[in-house]
């Protein structure tokens, strides 16, 4: 599991919220690893369905074509995105009342079991059609579970994090989001070298969801030793003197009052999620099934960029903090309408560098958003309704566009046979970004709603 250290001079000096709440230096620091590793877990899980998608296909599916196995698992893979508004509005309501360690908690709990339950669930030549049912159920309650995890994992830290410095600190939810994709890439790719590919397809593949299964557990460790949200905390005291009219409030007359910012979170979103699962989830399969390159140099050179993105994510939520976060995701966007239809043409380059540079393109327009993204999705709810309001409009705009961008780029290009399909669907995304982007209000460096 890959952290890194916070230094002192990043979170001292801290004001929690406008009231003056008081987070010290070890309890930022437990924050915002705790968060962070948990949704490593998150994302490590989805690394091993993106590697072991053909496997998964063989052992869970009817002895069928690629083709059809492939679409399949993406399928699969889709539904575990389709479920997780239900899930934000089992654990977005959870983190506003009762507090927001709680929703993570449990969250970070559901998704280790349901792991832990793949590892060991027979395949289709085992119990047939159940094996598909079964997989589809898990992977539901692993998006159920996905459902509260973001939200409440950027409201935490962003409620721990001085206004100064809120991008940054917001921006190391990413760093984890990404760290967990790439260890779980390459363990698949340690323990298929080690085992080979016939042990890997036999029951190797087995080994990842055990390890995820461990780490959820090491996370939930974590998390159950980082104090509560400052601002839960001041909220709590001020709705005991108001002797608890806040909490008779119903989700619904607190959302409908947010609806604005349910819509501008869900534009954000869209350009967010579709950017990073073209351009780094989809791509290294486009290199190969479209583009025709070897399938071992898509996914190398997936593996250098988002090395690159890595690296540089810290460095985007600083500038995010200097320049403000909507000039940052102003500047993605463009990028990409600019940026992606010349990029997918590069794609069958013979170079590798003219590859790589489009490639790159890419990935800088999602680095600004990276590193902006978090806080500025944040800053748009009021304090008692900021898990729900978040969790709600991210996950369904997720489900809807983010999650099932491969599902739908793979099948639009296999009816229009047009290669290009995937730059036109960023671009429809960066375009949804900006019309919201229009409406929000820049609130880097100041204080969160109340």
């Amino acid at each position: 599991m890959v952290t890194k250290s916070l230094s002192t001079n990043d979170i001292h000096g801290f004001n929690a919220s406008p009231q003056g709440a008081h987070t010290d230096t070890s309890s930022l620091r437990r924050a915002v690893i705790g968060v962070t590793c948990g949704n490593m877990i998150e994302w490590f899980d989805f690394a091993l369905y993106s590697s072991l998608a053909t496997i998964i296909g063989h052992v869970f599916f009817r002895n069928q074509d690629h083709a059809t196995q492939l679409l399949s698992i993406y399928a699969t893979f889709a539904a575990g995105f389709l479920i997780r508004p239900i899930g934000s509005l089992v654990f977005g309501p959870i983190g506003d009342r009762y507090g927001r360690r709680t929703a993570l908690t449990l969250s970070i709990t559901l998704m280790s079991v349901a792991t832990f339950c793949i590892a060991f669930l027979p395949g289709y030549d085992r119990i047939g059609i159940a094996a598909p049912i079964l997989l589809l159920c898990i992977r539901m309650l692993q998006g159920l579970s996905t459902g509260g995890e973001y939200g409440g994992s950027c409201t935490f830290i962003a409620e721990h994090a001085p206004d100064a410095k809120r991008s940054f600190m917001t921006s190391w939810l990413e760093f984890g989001n990404i760290s967990g994709f790439l260890i779980g890439g390459a363990v698949v790719n340690v323990l298929t070298f080690s085992l080979g590919t016939e042990s890997m397809a036999a029951w190797g593949w087995r080994i990842p969801f055990v390890i995820a299964g461990f780490a959820g557990l090491v996370a939930l460790y974590l998390r159950l030793n980082v104090d509560e949200s400052p601002v839960f905390r001041q909220m709590q005291e001020n709705e005991s003197h108001q002797k608890g009219l806040a909490q008779k409030r119903s989700l619904v007359q607190l959302l409908i009052a947010e609806w604005p910012q349910l819509l501008k979170c869900a534009g954000l979103t869209a350009v967010f999620n579709i950017t990073y699962y073209v351009a780094l989830g989809y791509l290294p399969g486009y290199l190969s099934d479209v583009a025709g390159h070897p399938v071992e140099f898509g996914n190398l050179l997936a593996m250098v960029a988002t090395l690159v993105m890595l690296a540089l994510i810290p460095f985007a939520g600083m500038l995010s903090d200097r320049f403000g976060g909507v000039k940052m995701i102003r500047f993605g966007c463009l990028l990409i309408i600019v940026g992606a239809i010349p990029a997918f043409m590069l794609m069958k380059s013979s170079s590798v560098m003219v590859i790589f540079g489009a490639l790159m393109t890419l990935v800088l327009a999602q680095l600004m958003f990276e590193g902006a993204m978090p806080a500025t999705l944040t800053s748009l709810f009021r304090a008692p309704v900021r898990y729900s309001g978040l969790a709600i409009s991210y996950n369904v705009s997720v489900s809807l566009l983010g999650g099932t961008a491969p599902l739908i780029n793979t099948w639009l290009i296999h009816r229009t046979g047009n290669p290009l399909i995937p730059a036109w669907y960023m671009i429809g995304g960066a375009v949804l970004g900006l019309v919201a982007l229009k409406f929000v209000k820049d609130l880097t460096g100041k204080p969160l709603p109340m």
